[in-house]
């Protein structure tokens, strides 16, 4: 049966494309998400990085407790027994490496042979072929991740390449001696009231005040591995926070036998003197294996991740803890403890815990 009638199927609408607005609208959802994760994700970073590095103090306080179970001291900023000037010394870090599971590194270097050979200053000044590959090696447990400034320095004195550190040892209060009360820091080639010195290591028992009283190790913030020449004014805040200023005529401790050799008198390093400073230099943790003290030591002449830069003279000075982390640093105590010092720390009680016979009552702030 025929018929000329057009049968017509109506089927529902459909749509095959956003319309712009819709588009836009789920654009500003995704962005506003994004927007609240890049926080959360930051913070879940900082807080993971954090706990690595304290991991990392924890590994090197460990192993801290081990050199001196095994020698029955703790390490010096150079070996005991070895005719090296204090320039040509090796780190504590250095001799840590037995005990942090790199025994091959470790023995790869030489302790009995000086890290330089020539004559400090002059350009014959030059790191120990001998030493050159276990220099410029980057080692895990040394470094902190949440630093992403480059390790690698080539700006240190005698030349070549050293594999930088983020963990520094306490070498004091920060107070001077030979009659000085001043924050001059501390000349390490004369025992300090901290816990690392040029020469021989400390023992156990010379730690009076209790070992989770007493710091062993912190942080500092790597340096650009750049010299500087311009005024403090001048300094950008990363700059202010990495580099290290060179403070003519001062900070030498006068030792028992009065002014060093050479020198003469050497008044204090006031906390103002690095406004006078235009010179800067990028070294800060620039060489684990370096026994250097304005390198890879610290003292409690300022609280933790003071604005003040550090200044230094003759390599000795002002050398403050520093981290990446907001509000405070890890710190390594003598018990193997592990804590984050607030940047707020009360000056007194953060000099307290870097002194290890000081008798002081310190508090939990």
């Amino acid at each position: 049966m025929g018929s000329n009638m057009n049968h017509r199927t109506h089927l529902p609408g459909r749509r095959t494309a956003f319309t712009l607005i819709e588009l836009l609208v789920v654009i500003a959802i995704i962005a506003i998400l994004v927007g609240l994760m890049v926080p959360a994700v930051q913070k879940v970073r900082t807080a993971a990085n954090r706990m690595s590095s304290q991991n990392n103090l924890k590994q090197l306080g460990l192993a801290l407790h081990n050199f001196e179970s095994t020698h029955s001291r703790f390490p010096g900023l150079r070996p005991t027994g070895t005719s090296n000037a204090t320039s040509f010394g090796f780190s504590v870090h250095a001799q840590l490496l037995p005990f942090i599971e790199q025994e091959g590194l470790g023995k790869s270097i030489d302790l009995q042979q000086p890290l330089f050979v020539g004559t400090f200053p002059s350009p014959s000044f030059a790191l120990n072929p001998s030493a050159t590959a276990a220099a410029a090696t980057p080692v895990k447990t040394f470094l902190c991740p949440g630093d992403n400034q480059k390790n690698l320095f080539t700006t240190n004195s005698g030349g070549g390449i050293h594999a930088g550190t983020n963990y520094v040892v306490n070498l004091g209060s920060g107070i001077g001696g030979a009659g000085t009360s001043g924050p001059n820091g501390v000349d390490a080639r004369f025992p300090s009231n901290g816990m690392f010195h040029y020469g021989s290591g400390l023992q156990i028992g010379d730690i009076t005040d209790g070992t989770s009283n007493t710091m062993f190790m912190s942080q500092c913030r790597l340096g650009l591995d750049l010299n500087l020449n311009k005024p403090f004014s001048q300094l950008t805040q990363e700059e202010a926070r990495r580099q290290t200023g060179n403070v003519g005529g001062r900070g030498l401790f006068t030792g028992p036998g009065g002014a060093n050799p050479g020198y003469g008198p050497s008044p204090a390093i006031g906390p103002s003197d690095h406004m006078a400073v235009t010179s800067w230099r990028g070294t800060r943790g620039g060489s684990w294996i370096w026994g250097n003290a304005t390198v890879n030591g610290f003292t409690a002449a300022q609280t933790p991740n003071a604005p003040t830069p550090d200044a230094t003279a003759h390599g000795m000075g002002i050398l403050t803890a520093r981290s990446n982390f907001p509000g405070g640093v890890c710190v390594c105590f003598g018990d193997g403890s592990i804590r984050f010092v607030s940047d707020r720390i009360q000056l007194a009680t953060w000099r307290a815990l870097a002194t290890r016979a000081g008798g002081e009552v310190t508090s939990n702030d």
